[in-house]
């Protein structure tokens, strides 16, 4: 029983660095979102508008659904970002160039 008991603590130990990264990572994004304009918000992402690096830009913040089982969130995400990145590369290479109202105005 004491091995038992042994190995969960150690389990335990192995989990909180990764949990501390975790809130560690929510709070760096939490700042950064902070200083920028909600544009929009649905159902798996919001869009913000600001500046970056001194240039206009739009971010897409992907909030974590805590129904998921935490692999499944981290594949779906990935997916759909590659998805989005093809998709405004063909827009690109189709001569379409992005057309985001006030962003560039800003």
């Amino acid at each position: 029983m004491a091995e038992a008991g042994a190995a969960a603590s150690e389990l335990n130990e192995g989990l909180a660095p990764a949990a501390e990264a975790l809130v560690a990572a929510r709070e760096r994004s939490r700042r950064f979102l902070s200083g920028l304009e909600l544009v929009k918000q649905g159902a798996e992402a919001r869009v913000f508008r600001g500046r970056f690096q001194g240039r206009a830009a739009v971010v897409k913040y992907r909030f974590p659904k805590g129904y998921r089982h935490p692999a499944l969130e981290a594949r779906l995400g990935r997916r759909r970002t590659v998805q989005e990145a093809r998709a405004l590369l063909r827009c690109r290479r189709a001569g379409e160039t992005a057309r985001l109202g006030a962003v560039g105005d800003s």
